[in-house]
């Protein structure tokens, strides 16, 4: 009878541990294939959880009010303040503009200062702040913007390991030590070994690793990366020298070196194997090459570019003589609205040449925290939605469907034009880093004294523990408000809530894990293989792991993942979990060999100009050699056996 009353429960046992594991399977795949974004599916993996009885609501929801995501969003708080005084901007400037043309002891400074700032600062608003003062050294100096800004981000990562708040991957694992009854990390602690990897990191960069990096040429004043072509849209006007002409593919490239790839016509793409005989008035051509060969293409005769949604391109489609629906629709819009534009035709004219000379070309690169990822320009309303339009699209790997109907991912960069107005606004839109030439941030030095001594406050209580760094950071956070140096409204937009849901999924990812038993399994089977070799292979593991992953997801969600295995089999195996949890951190950081890796690593892509095998060529061999120096300084000062 007993054996009966057990078949239930193990067959029940069993079906969640299934449902888990393929739940975990579908989250992975998410971030990867970056076809939804990640908070997005994190969201969904909580839902999972929740819907199929894995985790009670309780549980499932319990990530929202984790220490460790309470003190990541507290110190994204403190980060914004600071940015907020502009000292960031300013010292960008006032330290980098005496330089000079040395492109090493431009690269050398740059790295030192922004990896001493993310020690202290979110790296990734540090990394923000300096693309667009790098690239204006670049473009005044004559520097490549691809041998200046891949240190720079790899600086950032590399000084954030050394403290409690310089990483959310230090803090997520601090955090959830102290949730299991463990001494944590202090404030400094990471640094023993985050420290000399800084100086070997920054050896290899400055002395190895950026002959490895491309040669490309500098930035030009509104096109930066050039390494990788965009993908944009040419429309053929009804007056165009180009109509009748005959179509030829490889004597388009060969003539004005630009690719062409596609072709619409009546509102069907016509394949080029196809062969249309001739150029006709209102095709959409689709060209693929450098930004300034598609806009010098743009500014001959008869070819306008695509500007999707806004005014300049429905009167195009209105002169278009093979557009005549599409005129019908602009024709039909304008008797609804009513006749004053038709009654003041000079006034129009004068408008929209006042503001075609007021409209400016930036770069803008999608960020993984975009809630946009998955959806395309056309969907979001992009034009309506900031005011202004996309010209052109670039992405690593390259992209074969137009910009407007073309998903966002990650990493992607954006020829946008606008006002001086909607660019500064798109600026200040999370998700998106704009790193064309902007007005300067506000310098607000009334507000840098009190912020400063409030975030001194926070890491010198948490180091001397007075008290623990989450109780630390909001109480800044508070402080910070309280005195006015940060509104509550502008505090709560420096929470980055992609990262908060996140982090929420993946640690009810963990969450479900250790309660389907997993974890155990997991470290069950993780000491049968190294039980013959001892605890440093496990380590070894562990680190590998976590640099593995992260390449190709949040560090912070790997840590979150990876830390309830690595506490569960430093249980089984006797091995100190702190150990554990200090490789996985720093593994999960040292992820160098991949753009997806980190989020700096996206942002610098499109700006830099690089490809895909330049993060490769620089970052395989960095990865080993952190990986080398870091498990031999772990033992070192958290000793494997468990005291």
């Amino acid at each position: 009878m007993d054996a009966n009353f057990l078949v239930p429960a193990l067959s029940v046992s069993g079906l969640k541990v299934f449902i888990t594991l393929l739940i975990l399977a579908g989250a992975i795949y998410g971030f990867v294939s970056e076809k939804v974004a990640p908070d997005v599916v994190a969201l969904l993996a909580i839902l999972a959880l929740l819907l199929t009885g894995v985790l009670s609501p309780d549980e499932a929801f319990s990530g929202f009010s984790h220490p460790a995501t309470v003190a990541v969003a507290a110190v994204l708080v403190l980060s914004s303040a600071i940015e907020r005084t502009g000292v960031l901007s300013l010292v960008a400037r006032r330290v980098l503009a005496p330089l000079g043309s040395s492109e090493f002891l431009l690269t050398a400074v740059i790295m030192i200062v922004i990896g001493t700032l993310s020690a202290f600062v979110n790296n990734t608003a540090a990394v923000a702040i300096f693309i667009p003062v790098v690239l204006e050294v670049c473009r005044q100096t004559g520097a490549s913007p691809g041998r200046v800004l891949m240190p720079m981000s790899h600086a950032a990562t590399f000084g954030g390991m050394c403290t409690l708040v310089g990483t959310s991957t230090n803090l997520v694992a601090h955090e959830f030590a102290r949730s299991q009854g463990l001494p944590g990390f202090s404030m400094f602690e990471m640094g023993k070994v985050g420290l000399p990897m800084v100086v070997a990191g920054f050896a290899y960069i400055l002395f190895v690793g950026r002959w490895f990096l491309p040669r490309t040429q500098a930035a030009v004043p509104e096109t930066i990366g050039q390494a990788d072509p965009y993908l944009s849209e040419l429309i053929v006007m009804s007056d165009s020298p180009w109509v009748g002409r005959e179509v030829n593919s490889e004597k388009f490239r060969r003539d004005l070196d630009v690719e062409l790839v596609g072709l619409v016509r009546d509102g069907r793409v016509v394949g080029l194997e196809e062969q249309p005989p001739h150029f006709a008035a209102g095709d959409s051509l689709r060209v693929r090459g450098a930004l300034e060969k598609v806009l010098a293409l743009a500014a001959s005769d008869g070819l306008e570019l695509h500007r999707p949604e806004d005014r300049k391109g429905e009167e195009i489609s209105t002169r278009s003589e093979a557009s005549a629906e599409a005129s019908t629709d602009v024709e039909a819009s304008e008797t609804e609205s009513g006749s004053a534009d038709e009654a003041k035709p000079a006034e129009t004219e004068v408008v929209a040449e006042k503001s075609a000379s007021q409209l400016r070309l930036a770069e803008v690169v999608v960020l993984i925290t975009s809630g946009l990822i998955g959806r395309t320009l056309k969907q979001i309303r992009f034009a309506e939605r900031f005011d202004a339009v996309v010209l052109a699209l670039r992405r690593r790997g390259g992209v074969s469907e137009r910009p407007s109907t073309t998903p966002l991912h990650a990493g992607d960069v954006l020829v946008v034009e606008g006002s001086p107005e909607s660019l500064t606004a798109l600026a200040e839109t999370r998700g998106f880093l704009v790193v064309g030439t902007l007005a300067r941030a506000k310098q607000r030095p009334h507000l840098l004294l009190i912020t400063t001594l409030v975030l001194v406050g926070v890491v010198g209580i948490a180091a001397v523990g007075i008290l623990p760094i989450v109780t630390a950071a909001v109480a800044g956070c508070a402080v910070l408000m309280l005195t006015g140096c940060l509104p509550p409204r502008e505090a709560y937009q420096a929470i980055d809530l992609s990262l908060v849901f996140l982090l929420a999924g993946t640690l009810a990812l963990g969450t479900a894990l250790e309660k389907t038993g997993i974890t155990t399994m997991l470290a069950n089977g993780l000491a049968a293989m190294t039980g013959v070799t001892g605890p440093y292979v496990v380590l070894i593991c562990f680190f590998l792991v976590a640099v593995g992953i992260s390449e190709l997801m949040s560090n912070s969600g790997t840590v979150a993942l990876l830390a309830p295995v690595a506490v569960s089999s430093a249980a089984q195996m006797g091995i100190n979990p702190m150990a554990l949890l200090a490789a996985i951190a720093l593994g999960a950081s040292a992820s160098f060999a991949m753009p997806m890796g980190y989020q700096t690593s996206l942002m610098i892509y499109g700006p830099g100009g690089y490809r895909f095998k330049d993060f490769v060529r620089m970052g395989i061999a960095l990865d080993l050699l952190l990986a080398v120096l870091a498990l031999w300084l772990i033992p070192q000062f958290w000793p494997l056996t468990a005291k």
